[in-house]
């Protein structure tokens, strides 16, 4: 599609700007940021443990050594840049963040031009609705909230999603292609899916689930060759994870919340779990609500705040009574909600998606049900949601024949509301309400919205 670059291009320097502060806050100390730094300078002299001070409130303490439960993918890609410049060392946050959202961005971009290459619709409606797409997923997407608060948190869930978006652009495409671009599709898959698994382990889980529905699939020639380039960057990153899990708690399966240095989520994770299904209707109705963020009659407009949650009768069902779920998914992308919704259907009917894009979309549903039944509910893992969100839309574009475009300027609608609304209340959420977000990011956007 002739419009994608200059559109990415645009969009890029808008979230550039989004990112920075209007260009001025580059190089910030965030949240936490220094941490895998930290992280990164420990992996080169051969330990797992990260200095206190740059962890603080969320270390980790085993046999008196501080340690992170975060991914190391943001770590490893600290190496190469403090030995470039080694003055930017703790301040990497906003460019990795945005790094990985213009990934995310294009890989969206490339799924949207390949389920429209064959649609009913017109080729110039084409044109004009995949750059009204792309225009919501950067401004009517989390992707918003990680890029305009760049913290510890905030940045692994963004290469998370990066890695996930990537990864399932490459798993549609290898099943159209053969010889060396199948190849070189199974490497490109294996990779996002191993960084999606390195960043944070709730995007990559469902990842290799595809990963072994892609293997079976697999036929000669060069059958060998192809699971090898399949397999070997996964397995590498997967082998990673477990070992550094292992060297950091002791256990290959991930973080131990016995050793975690806040006392109250320690001993709430320890006597309720970290996981319960009983939590998933709550959490659900919770970031899938209907009710629209507050209105307010300065800029901008809308407000953003945290809302009680989690509390029946005298048990509380997550860590802390608030959520920080300040908009809901369908106000958030309701454009993006209202697509995958109709490919859901496809996916449920016969004749419609295939038993590959039924199985990925089931794996997906266990990434949704972990976060729906995980013990603390925030705007960041409402992330964790698209993925699904995304496959159910391209599903949607690829199968929907001429509905798609009969409905197309139904999403089109949306999509304008989202935006809208979605970056209106994240503005305010900055300005207002989110407490890691550094006290300079803060005043730039007071002074921006003239108070």
């Amino acid at each position: 599609m002739r419009q994608t670059w200059p559109t990415l291009t645009i969009l890029a320097v808008a979230l550039w700007l989004f990112s920075t502060t209007a260009g001025d806050q580059v190089f910030v100390s965030d949240m936490l940021g220094e941490a895998y730094d930290s992280q990164a300078e420990h992996f080169l002299r051969g330990d797992v443990n990260v200095d206190g001070e740059a962890i603080r409130h969320e270390a980790m303490i085993v046999h008196g050594k501080a340690r992170m439960y975060f991914g190391p993918l943001p770590a490893l890609l600290r190496i190469p840049l403090n030995f470039v410049y080694p003055a930017g060392r703790g301040r990497w946050s906003r460019i990795s963040v945005f790094s990985a959202a213009m990934i995310a961005l294009c890989a969206f971009a490339a799924l949207i031009r390949d389920a429209l290459a064959k649609s009913v619709v017109k080729p110039i409606a084409r044109e004009r609705f995949a750059i009204v797409c792309l225009v919501a997923f950067a401004f009517a997407s989390p992707l918003l909230l990680l890029l305009g608060e760049a913290s510890i948190y905030n940045e692994a869930a963004a290469w998370g999603l990066a890695g996930s978006i990537a990864a399932l652009l490459f798993a549609f495409r290898c099943r159209e292609r053969s010889g060396w671009h199948l190849t070189t599709n199974l490497v490109a898959f294996s990779i996002s899916a191993g960084a999606a698994l390195l960043a944070r382990v709730s995007f990559g889980v469902p990842l290799l689930i595809v990963a072994v529905l892609l293997a079976t699939r697999i036929r000669p020639p060069r059958r060998a060759w192809n699971l090898v380039a399949l397999l070997l960057p996964m397995v590498a990153a997967a082998a990673f994870h477990m070992l550094l899990s292992y060297e950091r708690f002791g256990s290959i399966v991930g973080v131990n919340y016995d050793y975690y240095i806040n006392s109250t989520q320690r001993e709430f994770a320890r006597t309720q779990g970290m996981f319960r299904l009983t939590r998933v209707p709550y959490a659900f109705g919770d970031y899938f609500a209907l009710r629209p963020p507050s209105l307010e009659a300065e800029p901008p407009f809308f407000h953003a705040e945290r809302h009680a949650y989690g509390v029946t009768g005298t048990r509380r069902l997550t860590s802390v009574p608030t959520s920080e779920a300040y908009i809901s998914i369908p106000w958030c992308s309701a454009w993006l909600v209202a697509g995958a919704l109709a490919g859901s259907v496809m996916i449920f009917r016969k004749g419609y998606a295939d038993s590959f894009e039924r199985l990925v979309a089931a794996a997906l549903v266990l990434e949704c049900l972990a976060i729906l039944a995980y013990f603390a509910i925030a705007q960041r893992y409402a992330a964790d949601f698209y993925p699904l969100l995304v496959v159910g839309f391209i599903v949607f574009l690829r199968r929907g024949g001429i509905m798609v475009s009969k409905i197309h300027g139904i999403i089109v609608g949306l999509a304008a509301i989202s935006i809208c609304v979605n970056t209106l209340t994240t503005i305010s959420w900055l300005a207002e309400s989110d407490q890691n977000v550094p006290t300079q990011t803060r005043d730039a956007w007071h002074r921006l919205l003239g108070r």
